[in-house]
């Protein structure tokens, strides 16, 4: 990575502010912020820390011990996060967040997934290709340099200037390091804060449990309480000679982090103060009423019959062909993730009324703006051009939605296919270079091995007929790619006569003649690529995203930002800004609670604890259900009650734990830490019931789900044969 900074501009639609003031333990602050907005109400609740052993530049703290996952090209936007627990690069995050590296991993002669990832010393950790970690360095506001000599540009030259601006700052930051900054716009490009990041991509996999731990429950216990799932897994992070970020080298040393977490066996009680630590991925939480009605009651309704169109159809393969349940194991529990999840927002905003009570606070607002003729004339007419507005950026939103769903991530062959469009464009000029084009179909070649070792043929042609006729039917004309209009003409309708001739006569299903074909020095692209009709099928679904959604839907947004930050403007004026935070954006947040039940249906009250009592009673209650199959040594532990130290003063062993801290995607992974500094659990989950608080946080619903590190600690030390792991842990 060469020292000049990468800049993202993340500027989120409806990052709006609260109408009214924080509840106890709602929110995902800045950590920057936090000393002036929540610290004194954290330590009422039981924080011991100072604040400066949250967030500080100039001394080792909990920001440097909490890392972010993200995948190559990424832009610094994470999936999932992590912690160090050692000052070896030692790193601990959940199981599903890299479930997909064991996989990966897993072959005929180790089935990873089966038995678990143990690597018996730092030889034999793993390489988990294209994983890397960013590392906040500081957080700074910057909103007086963003926003130098914008005060009388609007629209694309405010924004040019904005970005000219924070290129600026950006260079300057990381001159002469190797650090990356991400800029981010809060309350309505209000303020600007400058995250500068060090990112590190030797990442290895040191140890993880057998699925029948780490995903224990599956897809059945997915956002379910009660919860006995042992979701955690441990990673190492390398780095140069020097301690510094570097690419792969088998000379790379174990990082050595400025500050890591250690480890409490005391476990936590309900009403304990906890805090989670991590980097929450988005939240909409207050955008207007009619917003949120398309799209809980619009999109995510389409979204929910895509996902639920995909699961059908991999589990009946896995159905037919029993072999194929671990080749589809990740995939079904992501598409099951973002189904449950869409389903339980749609459950809570109709439980809740949400929609109305947001008209309710709208109607406030309108009344408030037409008290004062200045405030009418700037505000009084924002939110009906809102709504209308927003109705043509909502069918822009639905046709992205099924672009993604139906198109980039439903049949695995058409972002393969998506791959070679450089290498086609390649020789579409007049004058083709060659040597570029050997080293692409050299790296293609590559990704074809990969690909062809972990895909089935049968099930992704269900999966790519399925869902192309679900696209064509569900969205107008000019949103249809032109060769699935064409090729579905052709074939009268008849998506299973065209998916099974497309699919046989494609180059991209046949592994040897797609290697031949890019081993050829003589390749003629216009025939065996372009003239394809699997490619220009796969190609279309990019095509019409580029040439009729994407810009599109850009400048739409672009339009509505404006009227989005002067309604802003209206809400700061007449709430006050005190005390609010902004939506999640993937940058590092610290939420805040107690351990804490919740009475989440009428007349069914949720304990905030599970035993391995309880995970006992699930194995024994089904048995034929491979997803609540429980290893026989764990039975054994179990049986003579073998816990040691770690077993609680009540004589069981935990397993996992409700907070009320809130969170949301992306804090998987999520260090749950005491007031003291020392990681108690792991964050991995949602209650079903507290999902809409991605929209609004329930005080009495919005409940997340944590491992107890008891739980960790006992399978590490009585199960794992990674015995030199739980050595490096500094255990309190």
């Amino acid at each position: 990575m060469n020292q000049t900074a990468k800049l993202l501009l993340f500027l989120t639609i409806f990052l709006m502010l609260v109408p009214q003031k924080s509840r106890a333990d709602e929110g995902m602050w800045l950590p920057l912020l936090l000393k002036d907005q929540r610290y004194s109400h954290m330590r009422k609740l039981g924080l011991k820390l100072s604040p400066e052993e949250i967030y500080s530049v100039n001394q080792a703290c909990v920001k440097d011990a909490v890392i972010g996952l993200m995948g190559e090209g990424a832009n610094l936007r994470s999936f999932g996060t992590a912690s160090f627990v050692s000052d070896s690069g030692l790193i601990v995050t959940n199981y599903h967040v890299v479930m997909s590296y064991i996989e990966r991993f897993s072959n005929e002669n180790n089935d990873f997934l089966k038995y678990g990832y143990w690597a018996r010393s730092r030889s034999e950790e793993s390489l988990c290709r294209g994983l890397q970690m960013k590392q906040l360095i500081k957080m700074a506001d910057v909103t007086t340099e963003i926003l130098e000599g914008t005060e009388n540009l609007s629209g694309r030259e405010l924004q040019n200037k904005i970005n000219d601006n924070g290129k600026r700052i950006a260079e300057r930051e990381t001159k002469g390091t190797r650090h990356e900054v991400r800029m981010q716009a809060l309350f309505g490009n209000s303020q600007y804060i400058m995250n500068v990041y060090a990112v590190y991509r030797d990442i290895r996999m040191v140890a993880a449990p057998p699925f029948a731990i780490g995903k224990f429950g599956g897809n059945t216990d997915n956002y379910k309480w009660p919860r006995h799932t042992g979701d955690f897994a441990f990673l190492r992070v390398y780095s140069d000679n020097h301690n510094r970020p570097a690419s792969y080298s088998k000379n790379n040393k174990a990082y050595n982090p400025p500050h890591f977490l250690p480890v409490s066996s005391k476990g936590v009680r309900e009403g304990d103060f906890v805090m989670i630590a991590g980097y929450p991925g988005s939240t909409r939480q207050y955008i207007p009423s009619f917003a949120l009605e398309k799209i809980i009651y619009g999109e995510n309704l389409h979204k929910i019959a895509i996902r639920e169109e995909k699961m059908n159809i991999l589990n009946n393969a896995i159905s037919e062909n029993p072999s194929l349940k671990f080749r589809y194991t990740t995939k079904l529990s992501s598409v099951g993730n973002s189904y449950l999840r869409w389903k339980g927002e749609l459950m809570g905003v109709t439980r809740t009324g949400l929609v109305d009570t947001k008209r309710k606070e709208e109607a406030d607002f309108n009344k408030w703006a037409s008290a004062s003729p200045q405030r009418a004339e700037k505000y009084g007419s924002i939110l009906s051009r809102m709504e209308e507005h927003y109705s043509k950026v909502a069918e822009y939103n639905l046709a992205l939605a099924y672009f993604e769903e139906a198109g980039l991530n439903g049949a695995e062959i058409v972002p393969f296919i998506g791959k070679f469009e450089k290498l086609a464009a390649m020789y579409s000029r007049k004058n083709v270079n060659i040597e570029s084009a050997a080293r692409e179909a050299s790296r293609l070649e590559a990704l074809t091995e990969q690909f062809f070792n972990n895909w089935d043929y049968e099930v992704d042609r269900r999966m790519f007929r399925n869902l192309m006729v679900r696209y064509y039917q569900s969205l107008p004309e000019k949103f249809k790619p032109e060769a699935m209009v064409r090729y579905l003409t052709k074939y009268e309708g008849d998506a299973e006569l065209l998916s099974k001739e497309v699919f046989e006569g494609s180059i991209f299903t046949d592994k040897e003649k797609l290697i031949e074909f890019l081993k050829d020095p003589q390749r003629d692209v216009q025939s065996k690529i372009k003239e394809d009709a699997l490619y220009q099928l796969a190609i279309g679904y990019y095509m019409v995203n580029v040439n009729s959604i994407a810009r599109q839907r850009m400048g739409l947004q672009a339009e509505l930002m404006e009227l989005n930050n002067i309604y802003l403007s209206g809400l700061m004026e007449m709430k006050g800004k005190s005390g609010l935070y902004p939506d999640a954006n993937n940058s590092q947040r610290i939420s805040y609670g107690k351990v804490s039940g919740s009475a989440a249906q009428d007349g069914l009250v949720y304990k905030p604890f599970t035993t391995l009592d309880g995970a006992m009673d699930k194995f024994q209650a089904n048995k034929s259900n491979d997803e609540f199959y429980l290893p026989k040594k764990i039975q054994q532990l179990h049986d003579t009650k073998t816990y040691g130290k770690y077993k609680d003063g009540d004589g069981n062993l935990y397993l996992n734990f409700l907070t009320d801290a809130h969170t949301t995607s992306g804090s998987s992974g999520s260090p749950v830490i005491n007031g003291k500094g020392e990681l108690v659990g792991l964050n991995f989950d949602r209650i079903w019931e507290g999902v809409a608080s991605d929209y609004r946080y329930d005080p009495n619903l919005s409940r997340s789900i944590a491992v107890d590190i008891r739980y960790i600690l006992f399978v590490m030390e009585n199960y794992a044969p990674s015995d030199y792991v739980i050595k490096e842990l500094v255990i309190k």
